[in-house]
């Protein structure tokens, strides 16, 4: 029988210290959707508002298709790694971050508080990379 998340290496244990991050940010940020990804859009966790009407698949493609393309424009742009991506509309807002070996990304139309999901991306996003740093 194959485990979530055995095709990437993770472990029960893994997946039990990605959960307090997930949970971290759903509870101080006002997001409607969340998902913790690797670069290629894997899909680790999902967790969404009933509201919220792009599915898991949609959202981790998404990301993976921003970071890439975020991380071209980066290193051909600065010769350096790209850390976030922010995209906003007039009525809401995803935001990209490296997290180690995986990406969060987070999709929101709540945009006075855009800057404050940023920070708590940030946070999470160390966090997460400090226990799961690039192989």
């Amino acid at each position: 029988m194959t485990q979530f998340g055995g095709e990437i290496g993770l472990n029960p244990e893994d997946i039990l210290r990605l959960e307090p991050e997930i949970t971290y940010i759903t509870n101080n940020s006002n997001i409607e959707a969340i998902a913790l990804v690797t670069e290629t859009g894997y899909q680790i966790a999902y967790a969404a508002l009933p509201t919220y009407t792009v599915d898991s698949d949609a959202l981790s493609g998404i990301a993976s298709a921003l970071l890439m393309t975020g991380k071209l424009t980066m290193n051909s742009v600065f010769q350096e790694s790209l850390v976030e991506a922010i995209i906003r509309a007039d009525n809401g807002y995803v935001v990209v971050t490296n997290a180690g070996r995986f990406v969060l990304v987070g999709a929101g139309r709540d945009i006075k508080n855009l800057m404050t999901t940023v920070k708590v991306f940030r946070i999470a996003a160390q966090r997460i990379e400090s226990n799961f740093p690039v192989l």
